[in-house]
């Protein structure tokens, strides 16, 4: 037997199971019992039922005995067909018809229908009809033996175009605000707004459209005053797809309204519609036609409908830097790396005119990393705005992340007064210290070890007004961060003064190590220092540090242990101490704190830990343990 098969994705990808002789002998059973023109077993459980009104009743995996369900919805075609045979095959359903064509390929990994699942709200989900709550009606395909790829891709824009019916209820206009803005409004979880299939598309559908029906049904003609009456767009899932206008006994039928929003949206609960027709004159209006251009719809959709199932899901998220749009793709990407690039190019264009791949970690001296460009131009130097600052960079010569934006906003407007001296060691492009400087007038001492961040920070601070003079606002130099600590120290215990020594006016009020690979490595520093004996304001340290927690301990508290063996080291300790934040808090007064910033990796977090840099905590680095 030959087996042409259709391969269909339905739901979340499942765990492959072993071939087991029962599901072969039920699954043969049940192929003889349907006449099934194609069958396939253990990871390609897809199949067409034919029937003798020559109907496909399209099958997908659900386990029990047979371990099938069927789609809602039928794919018209022909009965039989012959390896790379072009057929056409319609998709019909409750509120939508497509007609796609299409060429049987035996086992073609390149040719497959994939229904994906509706994953509404919990409110929403509940009033829908169980088939429709599992399978959406979206269909994506690729067709015959032509490979898609990103020289060709639009030119199959009829497919990848959409077309909606969606039902409307009539409204008086009076109530349609009150019923689309309040929140106990009946019809808010039924509205057309929740579809997933109109999830990100761009403009948004309007929910709201002019009615030309009377409330009795009948049309308006253009000698007619026009009812003050509007429709308001359903969730189509909610229709029965029957027009009973047609039926001359339901039109006629004595029910009224109620009968008929009961017929035509079986979806919502009679207690919904009975409320909606007594208290808001609602009667069913006419569907609504919605034509979605490939033009209109995000990102994933398209790339959901055009790459290979083995790509599937389609990457779902990128960092934008100036004109250029980053991702990170994973390994079933990769291959499809230059289509990807072409989709997002054409959607994104003019804001963004260059699409790269992230290839390989960032290492290096200056923690850089490769790019592959995906597409459009071969151009890296971008021009960046955070809050009104404006940054250059060449994004290929310098670190850059556009994630911690948040939290550069954090410290602004949390930890930093007007005023204050910041340094930090490793300013990059020195987004943090620019926004520093112009939000808050700090004065600032940068410091980077890559000469090409620090030319373009300190061209970024001048562009920005700010005044880079040797004696100026802003400062920015080129160095190792742990000489640079150092001299921050040295400068004032050199004081030929006591009293200056002792009021270290000189010390940054915020020291910012942003080097989570290895920041509490550089703290053993801080022993240059000068321990005055009058700190009214210990300095504040800021270290950022990678954290994966255990089996005692939370990421924060690993964070801050790391830290305090990079101040107090225990050398030749057998096992080394933990929960030292007490100690550092209760015994030497450095109010130690720690927060999350972000995820690096599964188990893996980015933790800012901030101390106060305290006169005993500096006696005690200096190796003074008989200060009390």
């Amino acid at each position: 037997m030959n087996y042409y098969t259709w391969h269909m994705q339905a739901g979340k990808k499942r765990r492959r199971s072993p071939i087991r002789p029962l599901s072969i002998i039920t699954t043969i059973l049940w192929h003889q019992l349907l006449g099934m023109t194609s069958i396939t077993v253990a990871g390609r459980p897809i199949m067409f039922a034919r029937r003798p009104n020559k109907l496909l009743h399209c099958y997908a995996p659900h386990g029990g005995l047979t371990g099938f369900r069927r789609v809602v919805g039928q794919f018209s075609g022909p009965a039989f067909v012959t390896p790379a045979q072009p057929i056409s095959l319609t998709y019909q359903s409750h509120h939508t018809s497509r007609c796609v064509s299409a060429c049987a390929l035996p086992q073609r990994r390149t040719n497959y229908l994939s229904v994906a699942p509706i994953r509404g709200c919990q409110s929403k989900q509940k009033y829908m009809p169980y088939s429709s709550r599992n399978f959406s009606t979206s269909l994506f395909l690729q067709l015959g033996d032509t490979e898609i790829n990103e020289e060709n891709w639009q030119s199959f824009s009829d497919e990848l175009n959409e077309t909606l019916e969606l039902p409307s209820i009539s409204v008086p206009a009076q109530h349609v605000h009150w019923l689309l803005s309040n929140k106990d409004s009946p019809i808010t979880p039924f509205l057309a707004s929740h579809m997933i299939e109109l999830e990100g598309i761009h403009p948004k559908i309007k929910l709201v459209r002019d009615c030309n029906e009377q409330p009795d049904g009948k049309v308006n003609h253009g000698d007619q005053k026009p009812q003050r009456r509007k429709r308001i767009l359903l969730d189509s899932h909610l229709s029965s797809g029957r027009n009973i206008k047609e039926n001359n006994a339901l039109e006629h039928s004595p029910q009224g309204p109620l009968f008929e929003l009961t017929q035509q949206l079986p979806g919502v609960p009679e207690n919904i519609l009975q409320r909606l027709v007594e208290d808001f004159e609602v009667t069913y209006g006419e569907p609504e036609c919605i034509h979605v251009l490939y033009q209109n719809q995000p990102i994933t959709r398209i790339l959901s409908k055009i790459l290979p199932s083995e790509a599937q899901p389609p990457p779902s998220s990128y960092e934008q830097i100036g004109h250029v749009a980053h991702f990170n793709l994973r390994q079933p990407h990769i291959p499809h790396g230059k289509l990807i690039g072409r989709v997002v190019l054409d959607r994104l264009q003019p804001s963004i005119r260059t699409v790269v791949n992230k290839l390989g970690e960032v290492g290096g001296p200056y923690r850089t990393y490769q790019m592959d460009l995906l597409a459009g131009e071969d151009d890296y130097f971008v021009h960046v705005i955070e809050h009104g600052v404006s940054l250059f960079f060449d994004l290929k010569n310098v670190y850059w992340c556009t994630r911690l934006e948040g939290e550069r906003t954090y410290m602004i407007e949390n930890d930093f007064k007007p005023n204050q001296l910041i340094a930090d060691a490793f300013c990059g492009v020195g987004a943090l210290c620019i926004r520093a400087a112009t939000a808050k007038g700090c004065r600032v001492l940068a410091n980077d070890l890559n000469p090409d961040a620090v030319a373009y920070c300190e061209d970024s601070a001048s562009r920005n007004g700010i005044d880079t003079s040797q004696n100026g606002q802003f400062q920015v130099q080129c160095g190792d961060a742990r000489q640079f600590i150092m001299n921050l120290g040295i400068g004032v215990s050199e004081s030929s003064s006591p009293e200056e020594e002792a009021g270290v006016s000189n010390l940054p009020d915020h020291l910012l190590l942003n080097f989570p690979l290895d920041s509490p490595s550089f703290l053993n520093a801080l022993r240059w220092w000068p321990s005055g004996e009058n700190i009214e304001s210990p300095p504040r340290i800021h270290v950022y540090t990678f954290a994966r927690g255990d089996e005692v301990r939370t990421e924060a508290e690993v964070a801050i242990d790391m830290v305090a063996d990079g101040l107090l080291p225990e050398g030749g300790a057998v096992e080394p101490s933990k929960f030292r934040g007490q100690y550092l808090n209760e015994e030497l007064g450095c109010n130690i704190q720690a927060r999350e910033i972000r995820d690096a990796a599964p188990g893996k977090l980015v933790i800012c830990v901030s101390f106060s840099v305290t006169r005993l905590l500096l006696r005690r680095m200096q190796g003074d343990y008989g200060l009390d």
